[in-house]
Order: structure tokens, then sequence, then C-alpha cells
């Protein structure tokens, strides 16, 4: 008072009954019938500061909530870390693992087609090889035993010249098996004179070979424009049993 303080301050006050209660004071010098004197207000706010607690306590319990919320939702947001680090290592692996097989693939790739090749040049180098054989029998070795076959051997040695015959034409004839299999009707005897006649030679050549007539290798030739599917056409047929090779 003597200070002339005029801010409000707050004090607890004391009633008549002798109950404290909180109030708020407020004062003011003032001039009153020429002398100074102060008027103070005095106002209960027990209600107010009930109310401020009851609001500072709400206010506790939301901060406690908040702060126990933003701890779970720090967890929570930690897992979901934790899970997107471990789906992008998952994801991670994968991609390596599709990089790895995608080069694996390729690398197959790579050796099949190396394989092919080799394939090829096996079976390219295999087909070579057999005609160098069936070139190098005829060139070399045919034409002694046709001479042979002109001489005149007594029966044994004739039967082992056929029979050394017949196993050279089954070497070098590798189309007869073919022609056989796709025609399954034709016969030994037909079977031979179709090689016969691939490799050029005529009726009369035929007949002295196996030992027969002109008149049965024409027959036989006849059965086999048949059964070729020839007898009706203007097909050569040593044009077609060279196209069966």
């Amino acid at each position: 008072m003597l200070s002339g303080y005029e801010e409000p301050y707050e004090a607890v006050a004391q009633r008549k009954d002798g109950t404290t209660f909180h109030s708020e004071i407020r004062g003011k010098m003032t001039q009153y019938k020429g002398k100074e004197v102060r008027i103070t207000v005095v106002n209960d706010i027990d209600d107010m500061k009930r109310a401020e607690e009851t609001l500072r306590q709400a206010h506790d319990e939301l901060e406690m909530k908040v702060q126990r919320r933003t701890a779970e939702l720090v967890k929570v947001n930690e897992r979901l870390q934790n899970e997107i680090e471990e789906r992008k290592r998952t994801e991670l692996t994968l991609n390596e693992r599709k990089k790895e097989l995608e080069n694996k693939t390729h690398e197959l790739e790579e050796v099949n087609a190396a394989l092919k090749v080799l394939l090829k040049q096996r079976d390219e180098d295999k087909k070579e090889l057999e005609e160098k054989v069936i070139a190098n029998v005829k060139k070399l070795v045919f034409p002694y035993i046709e001479k042979l076959d002109d001489s005149r051997l007594n029966d044994r040695p004739a039967v082992y010249l056929d029979i050394i015959k017949s196993n050279l034409e089954n070497i070098i004839a590798p189309f007869l098996h073919r022609l056989s299999s796709k025609y399954s009707d034709l016969t030994p005897k037909e079977i031979q004179i179709a090689g016969l006649v691939k490799d050029g030679k005529t009726t009369k050549e035929i007949a002295e070979i196996l030992n027969s007539t002109t008149g049965a290798v024409d027959f036989h030739r006849n059965n086999l424009r048949k059964k070729l599917g020839l007898r009706n056409t203007k097909t050569n047929l040593r044009s077609f049993l060279l196209s069966l090779t």
C-alpha cells in the first residue's frame, strides 16, 4: 500500500467464519475528501482456481496420454521402419537372385547354342565320314569284287564272295534302311535291286551281278515302280531312289 502498488495479485484470504479462499486483490490509490486513500477490491477466485486445477489435471492427463500415444507411435514407427528395412533387404536379395538366374539362363542359352553347334558339326562330321567310307569302298573294294565275281570261282569262294558283297552293300547303302522302313512292303530282292539301280547299274548289269535274267530284273523293277507310286508317272526310278539318300 505504501509503495502505491496497483497491479493485481493473489492471496489466501480468510472469511469471518474462519474459512479461507483464494482471492485476487486489486488496489488503487485515490483522493477522498482531500486525503490520500486506497480502494481495494477482493475477488473470490476459488471457482476459477478449481477450474484451473481441473484444466491443469485434464492437461496433465492429456499430456500423459499424448506421451503414451507418442511412445506407442514411436514403437509402431520403429517396427514399420524395421519391416521396411527387412523388405528392402528381401527385395535386394530377390533382385540379386533374379540377376543370378538371368545370368545362369544366359549361360545355359550360350551352352545350348554351343551344344547345338557341336551336335550339328558332329552330324556333319559323321555324314562326311560315312560318305568317305562309302566312296572308298566303292572305289577301292568294289572293282576287285566285281572282277572276282566275273571270274570263275568254285562254290565255296563264290559263297564267301556273295557274303562279302552283301555286307559291303549294307554298309555303303544306308539309304536302303530308309527305303525299307518307308516302304515296308518291299522284298529283300527288290531292296537289293533298288540299291543297284541307284548306283547306275543297267538291267543287264544287275542280272549279271545277281546271276539272274534280264526278265526277272525287269519284273522286280516294275514292282518297285508300282510300290513306290511311280507306275503311271514319267519319274525316273534312279532319280527317285537318289532323292531318298
